[in-house]
This record gives C-alpha cells, sequence and structure tokens, in this order.
C-alpha cells in the first residue's frame, strides 16, 4: 500500500510573509514612494519569529544604506553602466564584511544593484526615500 503524504503549505511563516508584503506595498502606495524594493525587503528579511526580524533590521538597515550610497555614487560618476553594477556590488561587499554588517551583505547588494535601474536624477532625495521604504520593509 502506497501510504500518501499531505503536505501543510501554509503556516505562519507564509502568512507572515504575505502579511508583510501586503502592509508593506499598502503603506508605500498611501505615501506615494515606489514600494518594489520595499517588498523584495519584506521578503528577504523574514525570520523564524518577529522578535528575530527586528534584530536583524538593526544590522540591515546601516548595510542598505550603504548599498544605496554606492549605487547613489556610482550612477552619478558613471552612468548605468555594466562597470557600475560591478563597483556598486563588490564596494558593498566589501564594505559589509569589514563593518561586520554580514547579515544584511546581500539584502544590502541586492538594494544597491536594483537602485541602479530605478534612479536618474534626485540622488539625495531617492537616497532618503529608499531608507525610508527599507525601514518600512
Amino acid at each position: 500500500m502506497i501510504n500518501v503524504k499531505k503536505f501543510n503549505f501554509l503556516g505562519g511563516r507564509i502568512i507572515k510573509t504575505g502579511i508583510a508584503v501586503f502592509l508593506t506595498a499598502l503603506i508605500c502606495q498611501a505615501i506615494g514612494w515606489p514600494y518594489m524594493l520595499a517588498v523584495i525587503t519584506a521578503i528577504v528579511t523574514i525570520e523564524p519569529t518577529a522578535a528575530d526580524s527586528i534584530k536583524k533590521a538593526f544590522i540591515r538597515f546601516p548595510a542598505s544604506a550603504i548599498g544605496a550610497a554606492f549605487a547613489m555614487l556610482y550612477t552619478f560618476l558613471l552612468g548605468v553602466t555594466p562597470l557600475t553594477y560591478m563597483l556598486v556590488a563588490i564596494s558593498t561587499i566589501i564594505s559589509c564584511y569589514k563593518l561586520r554588517l554580514h547579515a544584511g551583505t546581500l539584502v544590502a547588494t541586492l538594494t544597491g544593484v536594483a537602485m541602479l535601474t530605478i534612479v536618474h536624477d534626485h540622488y539625495f532625495i531617492s537616497f532618503l526615500i529608499r531608507l525610508a521604504t527599507t525601514s518600512i520593509g
């Protein structure tokens, strides 16, 4: 006899992720800010418990600021080129490593390279909005 196992796909972490993504997008939409990067942050920063997510946020926030800053700097200096993507990625990874922000390296690098395609002017304002959307996410 074949033993068929039931799969339970809906769990607490999945529900928490769904709620986090929905609320993040809803808040950003209400403010009028782009919510794609905030939603990505909400997804990649989910931890098993809310307390763990908040603890990691204190590492990921400054790391994301570093990635966003490098994105703005290199976009201003070089425009959006393959070289810019490389410089943002390696500069962010090296900085996070040197500052011991290991838990934030992935989010920071994703933030930096994702920002390259959406920012073409108003660099400082874009940087501040990205930090705010990271906080929301």
